[in-house]
């Protein structure tokens, strides 16, 4: 009977290795702190039994959505208090946090001014040349107000450090709509000068 239960547990062992969901047996963790300032994940320094004569002690990243299921058990009993208390993330993680988010959003605003630079151009060509239709002539406007707003929101993620509060407490600069919302300007009132009030025509 014994035999019959350890067969299986090794079956079940290789099967879950071969499968890249083993679980790791934590012997120790402490020095729990959030990595995040929105709390969605947690550092902590952790011995594994698989590995602590390789490695010792090594900082370990756990989440609720962990992949690997001790990091996500490791998540769940540090949230519930078992390495004592979650310190907050150091300014230091915030700041790479912050950088390594800038960094995605600059890539992807500036592959939208790209696209919209090589569209513009090409409309710019077609009008020079006489070969505009109306509808392009009419979306020239459009075109060049979405590329001045994605133009400025490059900027402001630029210049983040300038912000109040940064990198702790900031509020991140909003990128234009997609689809890009065109409000054309109003025309400006004319200005009658030399003319008071009274002589100006009644409506």
């Amino acid at each position: 009977m014994h035999t019959a239960l350890f067969q299986a547990a090794n079956a079940h062992f290789f099967n879950e290795l071969d499968k890249g969901i083993y679980m790791n047996t934590v012997i120790s963790a402490r020095n729990p702190r959030w990595s995040d300032l929105a709390h969605t994940s947690i550092v902590l320094s952790v011995i594994f039994e698989e590995t602590k004569d390789i490695f010792g002690e090594v900082p370990f990243g756990a989440s609720a959505h962990d992949p690997e299921p001790h990091g996500v058990d490791l998540f769940n009993r540090a949230v519930a208090g078992e390495f004592g208390e979650i310190l907050e993330p150091t300014e230091q993680m915030v700041h790479a946090q912050v950088m390594c988010q800038r960094g995605i959003y600059s890539a992807e605003v500036t592959a939208k001014i790209n696209e919209l630079v090589a569209a513009l151009d090409m409309l710019q060509d077609a009008v020079t040349l006489g070969m505009a239709t109306d509808d392009q002539r009419k979306s020239l406007p459009a075109v060049k107000a979405e590329l001045d707003a994605l133009r400025l929101y490059r900027v402001q993620l630029a210049q983040l450090e300038t912000l109040p509060g940064y990198p702790m407490s900031f509020d991140w600069p909003v990128p234009p709509a997609t689809p890009f919302v065109y409000v054309k300007p109003s025309a400006a009132p004319l200005l009658s000068i030399g003319v008071s009030e009274d002589e100006l025509p009644k409506p």
